[in-house]
């Protein structure tokens, strides 16, 4: 037992609570067990009890055992002086005049054990097992709720960058749709980048797709002066002008090609955004303008130049297959940047009607397909959308990762509603 799990057993009132008694036989009821206190003082406050008919109201302490409130010296603390229960695991007998309630008695041992079996299994998901026994209604609430939480938590990530760029939008949204592009390999070296060349240095050049590929591509050092094929060379003499002309900055982070789809080389991902930016100059201006969903998709469906449908890397010729942007990327990039900017805007606007209805879209992308999902998938978890598929990632990282399963609402409810057999009560 610890005071974490105890508190959980206490907010939630998870022990039987017939015939309750102190440790002294005074009658006892809970008519409220308070708020959880998460500064100096009690574990909770305002909550109320009535003791032999008379009600109480006041603050609650927890601990494993009773001795403990004399070991950690609440009884020299004015903190402590409103207390009205001290509630405990287990009643070692510490002398003080407070009424106490003992839990250990009353708490179902399979809540123990399943609670135990979870912190000790080593899985990636300590309730793997059970949990595709989660009631759905309560679970696809808890995921709308984390899918929230979320894009707020990107929201306010995204103002404070906003912020640090002197409130310009098109920047930032420049650099997180970089930062999209790269995916997960590349997705640093393309938001450094991005941030290594003004937007308004990119729409400056915005009627020549050949100085934009050129920007980015020699801004992740893939040209060079030799070679077989003319249009790198031609790209290396447009940079090395611009370079020079901007005064851009030299950028020693590498991209990689390593381990992935040649769709996915970084070559093809810049001459595609690239593209993006060649067809709609200001794109966040377009994209915060966009009415719906098909809208943002025809902004972002682009094909790269032509070069590329004979090239997956520079003088290494290959069948013909035009590069466009396909649904799979620009959902990545519709998750991971512009729901959320659009959202972070809208709100930072006080419009939240709008900004609810960018959030809303979420609903209407395909889930997404990544090992974070499939953890979740395997054991039984269906996803609708990709609200779903973010929450998830939430859980994962926020819960899961850090064992809080006492604050997730499916381990709480499987806490709750699991027998000992590790079946729906």
């Amino acid at each position: 037992m610890n005071e974490r799990l105890l508190q959980f057993i206490w907010k939630f009132q998870y022990f039987n609570q017939c015939s309750l008694t102190t440790a002294s036989c005074e009658d006892l009821v809970i008519i409220s067990p308070g708020s959880i206190n998460n500064d100096q003082g009690p574990d909770f406050s305002s909550a109320r009890i009535k003791i032999n008919g008379q009600e109480w109201s006041g603050s609650i302490e927890l601990h494993v055992n009773s001795s403990d409130w004399l070991l950690h010296k609440h009884d020299d603390d004015i903190n402590y002086r409103q207390v009205i229960l001290h509630v405990v695991w287990k009643d070692d007998g510490s002398p003080i005049d407070i009424p106490l309630l003992e839990l250990e008695p009353r708490v179902p041992s399979h809540l123990l054990d399943t609670y135990l079996r979870w912190m000790n299994l080593g899985e990636d998901i300590p309730c793997s097992k059970s949990i595709r026994l989660m009631e759905p209604n309560r679970l696809y609430s808890w995921l709308d709720w984390l899918s929230y939480r979320r894009l707020v938590r990107k929201s306010t990530f995204i103002l404070d960058k906003v912020k640090a760029l002197n409130m310009n939008w098109e920047q930032a949204f420049w650099q997180s749709m970089a930062r999209s592009f790269g995916h997960r390999v590349n997705a640093d070296s393309f938001e450094r980048i991005a941030a290594s060349i003004p937007v308004n240095t990119l729409i400056r050049h915005g009627n020549s797709i050949v100085q934009m590929e050129a920007l980015l591509l020699g801004q992740a050092g893939l040209l060079q002066p030799s070679g077989t094929d003319q249009y790198p060379k031609m790209l290396y003499r447009e940079f090395s002008f611009l370079k020079k002309k901007y005064n851009l900055p030299q950028l020693h982070e590498p991209v990689y090609f390593l381990r992935m789809r040649p769709i996915n080389f970084p070559t093809i991902r810049l001459a595609q955004l690239a593209a993006v930016f060649y067809e709609n100059g200001n794109l966040f201006a377009k994209v915060s303008n966009a009415v719906s969903l098909e809208d943002i998709y025809n902004l972002l469906r682009v094909c790269a130049n032509d070069y590329w449908h004979y090239r997956y890397r520079f003088d290494e010729p290959s069948p013909f297959k035009e590069k466009r942007t396909g649904q799979g990327l620009i959902d990545i990039v519709l998750i991971n940047t512009v729901i959320p900017f659009l959202y972070a805007y809208y709100t930072q606007q006080s419009m939240d009607e709008k900004a609810d209805h960018y959030a809303s879209l979420l609903m209407h992308i395909s889930a997404e397909q990544n090992s974070v999902v499939y953890s979740f998938t395997r054991d039984g978890i269906k996803t609708r959308h990709a609200s779903d598929t973010q929450a998830l990632k939430e859980c994962k990282r926020f819960y899961c990762e850090e064992f809080q399963c006492l604050k997730c609402g499916i381990g709480r409810y499987l806490l709750k509603h699991l027998n000992s057999q590790g079946q729906l009560k």
